[in-house]
């Protein structure tokens, strides 16, 4: 905006100067020739009359006259009643011998007035008639070189530039600075906008800066942020009274189930035991919504965080389940080792526990889930593959709604949550997650990084990077 501020100023300025300068610069050059061609008109004259002394009586050494004139700059030549020239100009060939010149002198010898004219080199001359209006004895032709009018033209061109540019730049400092008082609380809105996006709900603009609309847009923008603490601070206060209210009863209910379970015979067990599940269920549930809230609108800080060393993490913490399964899990020995990315401390792992968790409930026995990461330019891709009955693309475009479960999910199992949080906790550090299918017709979930950081400083920050608060807890079957 100061940019175009600064641009619009100077435009405005330019076009003006032109306006005027332009007009006032051809005006000055055209009256600077007329003024030439007056002052050639009355020496062509004057020499005349003195030529008439001169070629009646003999008084006047014209040829001394036309020396002295010519040392001023100029030329001159004297012709007589037969256009026989009585003073030679000077030079070898002379521009007031020429032709033009003789044809202007007969014309002048045969009636015409004297007049200025133009030779072929757009140098002025001027002839003027010997004599009385019904007797001319001869003919005066006189010529001034343009260059001391071209001098003072081309110096009054300079002076106007040399102006337009004073004032241009004139201009150019004053709207610097006009500039900055309107953009300088813009700026400071954009600023105070960056700090509440980033999550500093506190953060207010000052809206007494700058002129009449930018106050009223930061008290408007004030009235937003306002707004919006209060609902993330409402929302933050349901999910701390939700988890205690909840958690509470439940852990009561399931209690008192199991003394129940143990005062009935073995024939009623089984209905308290799908109770105690329904009951489990639902405590993943409302752990999965706690914690999909806790991750909405979160802005949190991003570190380096190497991929290569959380995708081993994972796989060594989720081998041994894998293997109680039946299941083999592994790292494909192509991903490359020591890359890293921008990205929210403990996201990544979460967002893999919760996808391991779903590939290995659905590859059946002795088959394979493995985990790989591909590099593509300046993007990170971390795969899990697993070797399950797949889904379609309506179900794999419908697999990250709440609540949403594939029909061959096993009854009782997962709360449908957790790839919805999936998709929140990578959207929160800026990383894409989608479903493809995979090659062996299972699923292929690939996580998206699309920052590349630079290398993990010895402190295990990027530099300047504050320290992020620690993950929300999550569910890991969704």
């Amino acid at each position: 905006m100061r940019r175009r501020l600064i641009v619009s100023y100077v435009t405005v300025a330019a076009v003006i100067l032109l306006v005027l300068e332009v007009p006032l610069g051809v005006i000055y050059a055209r009256h600077e020739r007329d003024v030439a061609t007056t002052q050639l008109t009355r020496d062509a004259a004057t020499l005349a009359a003195v030529s008439e002394q001169g070629m009646e009586h003999g008084s006047v050494d014209l040829t001394a006259v036309a020396q002295r004139y010519r040392a001023a700059g100029g030329d001159v030549a004297v012709f007589d009643a037969r256009g026989a020239l009585v003073v030679q100009p000077r030079g070898d060939e002379p521009e007031l011998a020429s032709a033009p010149v003789r044809a202007r002198v007969e014309a002048v010898l045969a009636g015409a007035l004297g007049s200025v004219h133009t030779m072929p080199g757009d140098e002025l001359f001027a002839v003027a008639p010997i004599g009385s209006a019904d007797r001319h004895i001869g003919v005066v032709a006189v010529s001034q070189p343009d260059a001391r009018v071209d001098r003072r033209i081309h110096a009054a061109w300079l002076g106007l530039a040399l102006l337009a540019l004073v004032v241009l730049a004139a201009v150019t400092a004053l709207g610097i600075v006009v500039a900055r008082s309107v953009a300088r609380p813009l700026t400071h809105l954009e600023r105070v906008a960056r700090r509440l996006g980033a999550g500093q709900l506190a953060a207010r603009a000052n809206a007494a800066r700058g002129p009449h609309e930018v106050q009223a847009l930061g008290r408007a923008f004030n009235d937003m942020a306002e707004r919006l603490e209060d609902l993330v601070a409402g929302q933050q206060a349901f999910v701390a009274d939700a988890s205690h209210q909840l958690r509470s009863p439940l852990t009561a209910l399931r209690l008192r189930l199991e003394n129940v379970a143990a005062s009935l015979p073995p024939a009623a067990a089984d209905d308290v035991d799908d109770v105690l599940a329904e009951a489990d269920r639902l405590s993943r549930v409302i752990d999965g919504l706690l914690a999909l809230a806790r991750a909405e609108g979160l802005r949190p800080q991003r570190e380096s965080v190497d991929v290569g060393a959380v995708v081993d993490d994972r796989s060594a913490a989720w081998a041994p389940l894998a293997e109680e399964a039946g299941l083999e899990l592994g790292v494909d020995p192509a991903s490359p080792g020591g890359v890293t990315v921008a990205f929210v401390p403990g996201y990544l792992e979460q967002i893999l526990d919760n996808l391991l968790a779903n590939a290995l409930e659905a590859t059946p026995a002795g088959r394979h889930v493995r985990l790989r990461v591909h590099t593509e330019g300046p993007d990170v891709e971390v795969h899990v593959i697993d070797e399950g009955p797949g889904m379609g693309e309506d179900e794999r475009r419908h697999a990250f709604d709440r609540f949403w479960r594939g029909p061959a999910s096993r009854p009782g199992w997962g709360s449908g949550l957790g790839l919805a949080i999936v998709r929140q906790l990578a959207r929160a550090g800026g990383a894409e997650v989608e479903l493809r299918e995979a090659a062996g017709g299972g699923i292929d979930a690939v996580v998206r990084l699309t920052a590349r950081a630079p290398a993990r400083q010895p402190s295990g920050q990027t530099p300047g990077a504050a320290v992020a608060g620690p993950a929300p807890a999550l569910p890991v079957r969704g």
